[in-house]
């Protein structure tokens, strides 16, 4: 199938499933697919249907196709990615949503409850590079906790934009709470951060150098 017109396409697009929602009744998975789920566990069986249904039906809208033309590649435990010429994909769960999002360049994702519970100060002790650790400086209980979550959901995003690794480059990425950009030391550029908030959920985009969309909820 010939690679959509991606020209006029500037703006990220980001869609937010919640696990309420009904599967699409119309998308099935391939047959690769359908045979990487042979053997998994059933829970994660669940995630990896639900998750693959919906890229291939948020893509489908997004490009004016049949979902089955939709030329996703999304083995389980790797990034998922389209053909040349289609654009680039991320893809993030929690344990009530799923966050899809498509852009014409390199993007990354991730999302969050924003009530999640976590050791952030021991987190942030471990993980976070020493001029993130500074600006948690003086903050305790929930200002903490939040803080620590903002940095972590960006760092996240601008990994799977890097395709990096989060053990190598967790560490390395020096994004705080309420940065616009990530900065890491192997980039000659800063990355934008956009980091949005909708009812009880935090989410990360980074990569995106144009306009990023509105949220669109399934």
């Amino acid at each position: 199938m010939e690679p959509p017109l991606l020209g006029s396409r500037s703006v990220t697009a980001l869609w937010l499933i919640p696990e309420h929602q009904d599967l699409p009744s119309d998308v099935e998975l391939s047959p690769v697919e359908a045979g990487w789920m042979d053997g998994m566990a059933m829970s994660r069986a669940v995630a990896f249907r639900r998750s693959r249904l919906w890229m291939r039906r948020c893509l489908a809208d997004c490009f004016e196709v049949d979902p089955a033309t939709v030329p996703l590649q999304a083995p389980p435990g790797e990034p998922p990615t389209l053909a040349d010429g289609w654009g680039c994909l991320s893809l993030s769960h929690c344990c009530d949503a799923v966050l899809v999002a498509w852009s014409p360049d390199a993007v990354g994702v991730d999302l969050e409850r924003c009530d999640r519970c976590f050791p952030a100060a021991a987190l942030a002790d471990r993980f976070y590079c020493a001029e993130d650790r500074r600006e948690l400086d003086g903050l305790a209980g929930e200002t903490l906790r939040m803080a620590v979550l903002k940095q972590w959901v960006a760092k996240e995003a601008l990994i799977k934009m890097q395709r990096g690794s989060l053990a190598l480059d967790l560490s390395r990425w020096r994004c705080g709470a309420d940065a616009c950009q990530g900065l890491h030391p192997d980039l000659e550029h800063p990355v934008p951060v956009h980091r949005l908030q909708l009812e009880g959920w935090l989410m990360a985009v980074a990569g995106a150098a144009g306009q990023v969309g509105p949220i669109c909820l399934a």
